[in-house]
């Protein structure tokens, strides 16, 4: 059962590490995502309790009045939504602290750029137009709904990622698709790749990223036991690509400029 607290914050427009992002918004704590892969799941020892990561989300409920707060002094830059979260899963529909964010922001100088695993995003077509450096980019790690329901099982099905995005890119939104990650034996089949890259720029992505699988010990784990329930014949694959991430990485690359030849 999903857990949620409200939360207070004293900083909602944070400095960014990722490349290319100069700020970050993460409204909420916590994801109901439950990505078995999440790399942020070692995020949970500064979250205060003790549930297991995509158990629980944190509302920041004065977020947007922090927000405003900050943006009195103009910014400029990118910002991204989110980096350790997602902007728009479930509790967004409750709560919109994330559009009440984008209200802000359609005022602002700063360059809107938004990752999300949710379809939900098209319910804020109207402020994104408004915006034209604002980018939409959706994590698909599999055009399987069934296989993304086991790796992701409180994600938006990559079926409706890829209708939602078809809408923000027919309405002028520049869109993409971040393929992450490519889990070794299980989604990083060539023509499952292949399949993939057509269906992202057949439905408008402008850019299709690739992103390796990091092989966190907990992401490892959760993986190991989905294949060893449901793909017991992946598990060698996987397992020789545990022993040799460099050399898998590099596989992957080598992969993916041919299939982008």
């Amino acid at each position: 059962m999903l857990k949620l607290y409200e939360t207070s914050c004293q900083s909602a427009l944070n400095r960014s590490r990722i490349p290319g992002m100069d700020y970050c918004l993460n409204p909420y704590t916590g994801c109901s995502h439950g990505c078995i892969y999440c790399y942020a799941s070692c995020m949970t020892r500064f979250c205060g309790g003790r549930e297991k990561w995509g158990s629980f989300v944190g509302v920041k409920r004065n977020f947007v009045e922090v927000l405003a707060r900050q943006l009195r002094r103009p910014k400029t830059g990118s910002v991204m939504l989110a980096s350790v979260t997602d902007a728009y899963q479930p509790i967004e529909k409750k709560y919109g602290l994330t559009r009440s964010c984008l209200e802000l922001l359609t005022r602002s100088r700063l360059q809107v750029s938004i990752l999300t695993k949710s379809d939900l995003v098209i319910r804020d077509i109207d402020l994104l137009r408004t915006m034209p450096s604002a980018e939409v980019g959706f994590t698909i790690t599999t055009l399987n709904d069934r296989l993304a329901g086991l790796l992701e099982p409180g994600a938006s099905p990559p079926s409706r990622r890829l209708k939602a995005l078809e809408k923000l890119a027919g309405s002028g939104i520049k869109t993409w698709v971040f393929v992450a990650p490519v889990i070794p034996g299980l989604t990083d089949v060539p023509e499952n790749l292949a399949s993939l890259i057509k269906a992202a720029r057949a439905a408008g992505a402008l850019e299709v990223d690739f992103d390796p699988l990091n092989f966190y010990p907990s992401a490892v784990a959760g993986i190991r036991h989905l294949m060893a329930r449901y793909w017991p014949g992946s598990r060698t694959a996987f397992e020789h690509a545990c022993r040799d991430p460099a050399a898998y990485r590099q596989r992957l690359r080598a992969l993916i400029r041919q299939l982008n030849k």
